[in-house]
């Protein structure tokens, strides 16, 4: 049986299925034609508009960062389209929302905790300060290890100090003096349990408690700081008191501190 007689045969066959099942055919034959006429109504109901270019906000991967992340997925939820590049897709930018407030606020923060000096330094304090309570408890517990050893006046003023121009000039010293008390070495033992109880008065016009707080170059040294100091006012006194305050290096005595800290520590070792 040639190719045109098989294809008769097959065109009878589907023929004579489609009479016999009449609903079928009509279902296939209207089928298509209601798709077409509902395509059409589409059509005219709903004109033709022109769309312009779409430029979608870019959505940051997690590796571009925590923020940029959130952003893409938060902020672009409803997908929005824009007439105009954005600025997400220029090169080597990541998120559209660099100057949003929420991003400001997070650029702030790290600028703050990460890159500001005066941050580092309230973290070098929080260390300094450790290591100096563990040296003034090591004070408390073996005061002889820095008996007789000081720390310079001169050495935890600040590199800018004004209480050199202060005793010369305010409070009436004498340069012999005045070198005298800034040469002098704080015995660093008899603050172990705080700032003793007693006026300035007391311990300037007192040898013994010169020589207990204190150790001068010179004996010599001691009785002119003595008479010399003696002589002020107490509010004179106090004076000196809040200048000598105000020019101290806190960050000096800490390593300093420090310094003598580790030494002891290895002392104690060997």
């Amino acid at each position: 049986m040639n190719t045109s007689s098989q294809t008769r045969l097959l065109l009878w066959k589907n023929w004579t299925l489609r009479k016999r099942q009449k609903i079928r055919f009509l279902v296939e034959i209207l089928w298509p034609v209601f798709l077409f006429i509902g395509l059409v109504w589409l059509r005219r109901v709903n004109p033709l508009y022109r769309q312009h270019e779409c430029h979608f906000p870019s959505k940051a991967m997690p590796s571009a960062g925590i923020l940029p992340w959130f952003q893409g997925i938060f902020c672009n939820a409803n997908n929005p389209c824009f007439r105009h590049q954005t600025r997400g897709e220029l090169p080597g930018v990541v998120s559209n929302y660099h100057n949003s407030i929420l991003a400001r606020f997070y650029q702030d923060s790290q600028e703050l905790l990460l890159n500001d000096t005066e941050f580092h330094q309230l973290g070098r304090l929080w260390h300094e300060a450790t290591i100096m309570n563990n040296f003034m408890e090591m004070l408390r517990t073996n005061p002889a290890l820095v008996a007789g050893k000081g720390l310079k006046v001169e050495h935890i003023l600040k590199d800018d100090e004004g209480l050199t121009s202060f005793l010369l000039r305010d409070a009436g010293l004498s340069e012999a003096v005045v070198y005298d008390l800034t040469n002098a070495q704080v015995r660093v033992e008899q603050f172990a349990y705080g700032i003793p109880d007693l006026t300035l008065k007391e311990i300037a016009c007192s040898q013994a408690l010169l020589e207990r707080f204190l150790i001068f170059p010179s004996h010599g040294g001691l009785y002119g700081v003595r008479n010399a100091m003696c002589a002020l006012s107490q509010q004179g006194l106090q004076n000196i008191e809040d200048v000598l305050y105000a020019n101290i290096d806190f960050f000096k005595l800490l390593r300093l501190v420090s310094h003598d800290a580790f030494s002891l520590h290895a002392l104690l070792k060997s």
